[in-house]
């Protein structure tokens, strides 16, 4: 009966380790995506640059790896970036990230919700009070792989116009 007391008490302490845990793979793409659009001179990296990709699970990164045979634009390359947009922000005009917030939801024994909010129209000139205060929200879906929390996918957009990254990867590639 201890026995089962302590391994409930353990699990039960394990979770919020677990929820905080998986902000740490959000953070590191979210200083990417906040330094990408910053406007501020210097490299920013890229989401699934060498430096970066380990942070998205196996899954994403062989959907990425088919993917980048497939760019976006032109070039005498045989790979590129998959990509004319930015698919964690889904955007190509904005602002630099103001108000950036990440938080851990939900979990639901297999993921953790963690909700990234933050204004991405707030330096635009001539939009009314509303568009330049509204908040943006993503989702990332973070799952333990290996022993360490890793994305899962991300969901993008408002409403209706919502997007899955790997739903994207997949559409690219016609899986």
């Amino acid at each position: 009966m201890l026995k089962s007391v302590l391994v409930a008490v353990s699990l039960a302490l394990a979770g919020p380790a677990c929820a905080a845990d998986a902000v740490a793979p959000v953070r590191a793409i979210m200083d990417v995506a906040t330094a990408l659009w910053s406007n501020a001179d210097g490299e920013a990296g890229d989401y699934f640059d060498d430096a970066h990709i380990g942070n998205f699970s196996e899954d994403v990164r062989g959907l990425y790896a088919e993917a980048i045979k497939h760019p976006a634009f032109d070039t005498d390359e045989e790979t590129g970036n998959p990509f004319d947009y930015d698919p964690i922000i889904l955007g190509q005009d904005g602002c630099p990230l103001d108000g950036l917030t990440v938080q851990a939801g939900k979990t639901d024994g297999v993921a953790t919700d963690v909700v990234v909010r933050f204004k991405r129209f707030s330096c635009m000139e001539g939009s009314s009070d509303e568009e330049r205060n509204a908040v943006s929200e993503i989702h990332f879906r973070v799952i333990s792989e290996r022993g360490r929390p890793v994305i899962a996918d991300v969901i993008s957009g408002e409403g209706d116009d919502r997007s899955s990254l790997t739903g994207a990867l997949k559409d690219i590639i016609g899986s």
